[in-house]
């Protein structure tokens, strides 16, 4: 049913865009032009630039979000301190940054993964902040009954237990990213899926 649904759709995308040719593309033509693009313009060189960027700005959010965020879930003290300005800072608008962006590390890789950085760090933080306590909730009775020491609880209960909230805010957080990667190219004119919508 789903692949005559697909095949039914692709049919009268075919019929509909060739009555108005100059209004509406057709399949055939998409893909021709998807052709052209893989083996003459390099799409998948543009697609490897950005990825290697989205992977890159990931790869350093993941590191400052989930130790800011175990330090935020395990002291209260952190938490009151920072999470009204983690919390501020999510609120606006991620292309609002990219002007600051540009202006602090100018046009080039470094802007994109800055503007990666920005869009996906504080998500890290709230959902593994929000793992830490649940954990520290669940398991901070049974830690101290059997002795554990504070390296202890951090390795084999707070750690472990905030994995499901980790793995949560990586999957919202990647999305962020991928937005991220392109609304910076598309911006700035930087080779990549970005420079190619835009073009």
């Amino acid at each position: 049913i789903q692949v005559a649904g697909g095949v039914a759709f692709l049919v009268a995308w075919q019929v509909g865009g060739s009555t108005a040719p100059y209004l509406w593309s057709t399949p055939i033509r998409v893909a021709g032009d998807l052709y052209t693009l893989v083996f003459e313009d390099n799409l998948l060189g543009l697609i490897f630039q950005s990825l290697w960027t989205l992977l890159l700005g990931f790869a350093l959010s993941m590191v400052i979000g989930v130790t800011i965020g175990m330090l935020m879930g395990r002291y209260r003290l952190f938490a009151v301190m920072f999470e009204p300005y983690f919390a501020a800072f999510y609120s606006v608008p991620r292309i609002a940054f990219v002007p600051l962006l540009v202006i602090w590390f100018g046009i080039g890789r470094e802007m994109v993964i800055a503007t990666v950085v920005t869009a996906t760090t504080v998500l890290l933080i709230f959902s593994t902040a929000a793992g830490v306590r649940e954990a520290g909730l669940a398991f901070s009775e049974v830690a101290r009954s059997i002795g554990l020491t504070g390296r202890q609880m951090f390795t084999k209960v707070l750690l472990p237990g905030s994995i499901p909230y980790i793995a949560t805010g990586m999957k919202l957080a990647v999305q962020r990213a991928l937005v991220a990667v392109i609304v910076a190219e598309f911006v700035v004119g930087l080779t990549g899926i970005g420079k190619l919508l835009r073009d």
